[in-house]
């Protein structure tokens, strides 16, 4: 009896000293106590996904360039025009520091491939695995009972389920070097559009699982941040299969959707066509994101949340979160300022 009183005691007394630990951490963080920025470099590496194109493109060419780090730029095709501007970066360079591989994070086969070439790039020299960014993401267009179950699944599998899995995998290397994981979410996390519901879920769905995941890692040294870096649909090509996807949802349309939806369907898509198409890689010159994103990455202890937003952005998500459920359904109409079924049935 005395035995178990004195384990429990013991245990009690080890709770309490972990509880002190983590409020003085929390408290530490509240304060900005130890922020400084790291100095970085070749020997440092850092994974980003989805670099054919826009964003994560220009983060790759923004960690090698400007930083100078070793960078792995995950493309899902390697014959894109982005990936072979990577690659060519990889064979002018002085130093491997560029290295473009294939990541389709919907098949594991192509995860466990990465994981496993990662692994050897470790091994093999003196490096540090600095981050994991994770950026990839597709996105369609188009009211919820319009959109295909592949093309929901689509989204939910790429957004969510494969940053998952893609992050599980490589979590005992980047625990091993204490690395930090990047999230690039979206504000369609925090308030869902129309017309894009399936991709707000995995959005807000990447969100809540970041923070859990922040919460986990912190014992173990590790950073978890939450990257919102607002809309960037015209410079990269997330979503550059609409118009085709916009086909298909027409071509399963039944006659009463056809009758009921038509009209408006095509004044939406309409409005959607700049979308279309495959975009050359458009490195972004936004000085402001990129001092946000070099903070997240460098900073030894950065912010739980970085967003990139312009006034407009950030006028309107101050406006959702004071006003009632149905003023802020209004707002978020005039914040889409698209095509509504109102206004086709009244031309």
């Amino acid at each position: 009896m005395l035995f178990l009183l004195g384990v429990r005691f013991s245990s009690s007394r080890s709770s309490d000293m972990g509880s002190c630990n983590q409020l003085l951490r929390a408290l530490k963080r509240t304060l900005g106590l130890g922020r400084r920025q790291l100095s970085v470099g070749q020997r440092q590496v850092v994974l980003v996904t989805g670099c054919d194109s826009g964003l994560g493109h220009s983060l790759a060419v923004y960690c090698y360039q400007a930083l100078h780090m070793t960078v792995i730029s995950c493309c899902h095709n390697l014959e894109s025009q982005g990936a072979q501007l990577l690659q060519q970066m990889s064979c002018a360079a002085e130093q491997d520091r560029m290295h473009t591989w294939q990541l389709d994070l919907l098949q594991p086969a192509s995860i466990d491939q990465v994981h496993g070439k990662l692994g050897e790039l470790l091994a093999g020299r003196d490096y540090q695995l600095m981050a994991l960014v994770n950026n990839a993401g597709v996105m369609c267009f188009g009211e919820f009972e319009w959109q295909l179950p592949e093309q929901i699944e689509q989204q939910i599998n790429c957004n969510l389920l494969g940053t998952m899995r893609l992050t599980r995998q490589l979590l005992p290397l980047l625990r091993q070097h204490r690395a930090r994981i990047i999230n690039v979410t979206s504000h369609c996390g925090f308030q869902a559009l129309p017309a894009l519901a399936p991709y707000a879920a995995s959005k807000a769905a990447l969100r809540v699982w970041n923070d859990a995941l922040r919460i986990e890692l912190q014992p173990y040294g590790m950073e978890v941040v939450n990257f919102v870096p607002g809309s960037f649909v015209l410079d990269s090509n997330i979503a550059a299969r609409q118009q085709q996807q916009a086909q298909q949802m027409l071509q399963a349309f039944n006659a009463e959707q056809l009758q009921h939806y038509g009209r408006y369907f095509r004044a939406f898509n309409e409005y959607l066509s700049i979308l279309g198409g495959f975009k050359k890689p458009n490195q972004l010159q936004d000085a402001a994101l990129l001092d946000k994103f070099r903070d997240a990455l460098t900073n030894a202890q950065p912010e739980t949340m970085y967003i990139h937003e312009p006034w407009r952005y950030r006028i309107y998500r101050w406006l959702f979160k004071l006003t009632p459920a149905p003023l802020t359904d209004w707002l978020v109409l005039k914040f889409c300022a698209m095509p509504s079924f109102e206004s086709t049935q009244c031309s």
